[in-house]
């Protein structure tokens, strides 16, 4: 990627000569590994880094994890490819991404604080659709790539998060219609519970359609008394803590539901059946058969539980459970 008029020069540089500060071609959320750290101690830079000199400092175009590990050792010089005349900011990141296109993958946070980097150096759009979108395996579509500048605007803090968690767009996305108190109570919320893609994807769903239907703000629902005790407790697994604030979640969704399966729960434990009959329903409602099943290995259980049965048919809990199937 380097023009016929741009020449290379190898050289030591000193590290307080690098502007550090200047992240332009710095797309990586990540920490440097401890293995490229090891590896710089033990056996020094195998890659030289790649600079251009502006008047008296240095920008970086590649090697911004191999810098700062240098700073982190106090090596005050490091092997470095100098490219003069300095290429443009696009050449600059287009260097970049063209060395590590092969080597490193970008979460979606990543590639939308690149697409947001090219933007702003005021690359025309329908360039980055038509050859940076491609470069980091992404559609060429300019609603992707707005959906990629909106979710970029998010705050560094839950960027962070969901770029840990290697949350896709499709799934964050919901958050650039959010109130900045609503993402970081939702920061809060998720770097305790930490949940696998699917079950962000399923809680925030439930969070955003009960804040428009109820016409309330995402934070309000977070800081809900009931799901801050449950993140609370350190000592529960997170399976247990997830099926907990889940059922707090689905309760306010579908109020009317939650309501009916508990009634179905109480009527059914009104019956006062054997612990070997169980009453089978479909909780969706979308059959209005029950169905008893037992399970016996004896005369006296079968009997035992039968006669459980007949009193239970002359209950008020029977009739009333019979009653929300046929009228839920």
């Amino acid at each position: 990627m380097i023009k016929n008029n741009q020449t290379c020069i190898f050289k030591s540089i000193l590290i307080d000569k690098i502007d550090v500060d200047d992240q332009l071609t710095s797309f990586s959320f990540d920490i440097p590994v401890d293995s490229l750290k090891k590896s710089i101690e033990e056996l020094g830079i195998i890659h030289p880094v790649t600079l251009t000199q502006v008047d008296n400092r240095f920008r970086i175009i590649c090697g911004h994890k191999r810098i700062q590990i240098f700073s982190q050792l106090k090596i005050n010089k490091i092997p470095a490819i100098i490219l003069r005349p300095a290429p443009s900011e696009e050449s600059m990141m287009m260097l970049n991404l063209s060395e590590n296109q092969f080597c490193h993958y970008y979460s979606d946070i990543e590639k939308g604080a690149i697409l947001s980097k090219l933007y702003a150096v005021k690359i025309p759009e329908i360039r980055i659709i038509e050859k940076y979108m491609p470069m980091l395996d992404l559609e060429k579509s300019k609603k992707l790539l707005s959906d990629y500048l909106s979710a970029n605007e998010l705050t560094t803090g839950l960027k962070t998060l969901l770029h840990e968690m290697n949350v896709p767009l499709r799934v964050y996305s919901i958050f650039s219609n959010w109130d900045v108190e609503s993402s970081d109570a939702a920061e809060i919320f998720f770097s305790v519970l930490r949940p696998g893609v699917n079950k962000w994807r399923d809680l925030l769903e439930w969070v955003h359609e009960i804040s428009i239907r109820d016409g309330i703000r995402p934070s309000s629902i977070f800081e809900l008394p009931e799901l801050k005790s449950i993140l609370n407790q350190n000592d529960l697994a997170p399976n247990i803590r997830y099926d907990q604030i889940r059922k707090i979640f689905h309760s306010r969704r579908y109020p009317v539901l939650s309501d009916l399966r508990i009634r179905i729960a109480r009527f059914i434990d009104a019956l006062k059946l054997d612990d070997k009959t169980r009453v089978l329903v479909q909780d969706s409602f979308e059959s209005d058969k029950i169905i008893i099943e037992m399970n016996f290995r004896t005369k006296a259980e079968f009997v035992n539980q039968l006669e459980k049965l007949v009193r239970a048919s002359d209950s008020e809990a029977l009739e009333e459970l019979i009653c929300i199937f046929k009228d839920p």
